[in-house]
């Protein structure tokens, strides 16, 4: 039987609460640190509203919270209980006859509050944040093909491969153009300068001075055209070509990835992608359920009492639970492992090791 101890309870849940809410802010921001250059570049050269780029980290931000609330659960309990055993309240409470088992209904309600958190984000959050950011990427670039372009580098999009040297502006430097359109496969385009013109549902390229290499149409021709020019007009269909992408796994809530997985295995097609983006969605959340009580009874231990050491070893097992579940995807893609199998490994192992940490703990 489990006794109750309010004040206990309460003191404890306000110090796990605002250790959540503080790991939760400073991920959230080491999150996004990463794209504040990107998004910089958005407003001070392409003239993106700055409520178009809230609206953007606001949809991306499921993604990154399916990541941060596990990690916020395993780093304020872990940092709670340290902060208790090292302050010696944990040997007053056991003194008194209260022993770490007393713990455990408020370390399953605050579970089961973390894993709720992180379906709402894996099963919900992920598959609308995706769709809607498509969109009002698709619509950006719609507007400002210069959106999705970066200069120097080899621009991918689906049947054209773009480089630039410089861009800026709608404007083209030293132009480089690899498609594959129907009329002319195999055209390679060179040009000086260009610039970029829009129009309902499609994007024009004009180039200017410089060259078309076209490969040969038929296999009895095996002539290759050059032809030089002064100005010629490439036109990208933006529906074709972008709208309509086909949806990646992760966009679809569990409920029809499991109808996706059933039509392609009737079909006898490769589901593997499929079941991945299923079973993560699932597994994600209870590896944050695990994580409360892992770090409660390693905060418990002497040897982790210190802060800094909690810290520590919050961040290697954070890091080892990673690396396990992106081994575990690698040898599901290579079919050594069922797919199915594949991200419970971490919450298997790392499941066992809490049981068996806290089974120790309360028979002390």
């Amino acid at each position: 039987m489990f006794t109750y101890y309010p004040t206990i309870f309460r003191h404890l849940l306000k110090e796990i609460f605002t250790y959540f809410i503080f790991t939760f802010i400073i991920f959230v921001f080491l999150f996004q640190i990463g794209k504040v250059f990107e998004l910089t570049r958005l407003i001070v050269i392409h003239h993106i509203s700055f409520s178009t780029i809230v609206k953007l980290l606001i949809y991306t931000l499921p993604f990154f919270l399916s990541y941060i609330i596990p990690v916020s659960a395993l780093f304020s309990t872990l940092l709670t209980f340290c902060r208790f055993t090292q302050d010696k309240e944990f040997m007053a409470l056991k003194a008194s006859g209260i022993s770490s088992k007393a713990f455990l209904p408020l370390l399953t309600g605050f579970a089961f509050f973390c894993l709720i958190l992180t379906a709402l984000a894996t099963t919900l959050g992920i598959p609308w944040g995706s769709g809607v950011a498509r969109n009002l990427t698709f619509s950006l670039t719609s507007q400002k093909a210069e959106v999705a372009l970066k200069p120097g580098v080899f621009n991918s999009l689906p049947g054209v491969v773009l480089y630039a040297e410089k861009i800026e502006n709608g404007h083209l430097q030293n132009i480089f153009l690899y498609s594959e359109k129907k009329a002319y496969p195999g055209e390679t385009i060179i040009a000086q300068k260009g610039n970029i013109l829009h129009q309902k549902n499609k994007v024009i390229f004009q180039f200017q001075n410089g060259c078309i290499c076209r490969a040969p149409q038929k296999e009895k021709d095996l002539v290759t055209r050059f032809l030089t020019y002064q100005n010629y007009n490439f036109v990208l269909e933006i529906p074709s070509h972008l709208g309509k992408r086909k949806k990646h796994p992760k966009e679809y809530p569990p409920w029809e990835l499991w109808k996706k997985i059933k039509t392609y295995k009737k079909e006898k097609k490769d589901s593997t992608s499929l079941i991945l983006a299923f079973h993560k969605k699932i597994s994600v959340p209870v590896g944050a359920f695990i994580f409360v009580f892992l770090g409660a009874v390693l905060g418990l231990r002497e040897e982790t009492k210190k802060s800094l050491g909690g810290i520590s070893l919050g961040l290697i097992l954070f890091t080892l639970y990673q690396a396990l579940f992106i081994a575990g995807k690698n040898l599901a893609k290579a079919h050594v492992i069922p797919a199915h199998l594949s991200f419970w490994l971490p919450n298997l192992i790392f499941g066992g090791i809490t049981i068996y940490l806290w089974c120790r703990k309360i028979n002390d």
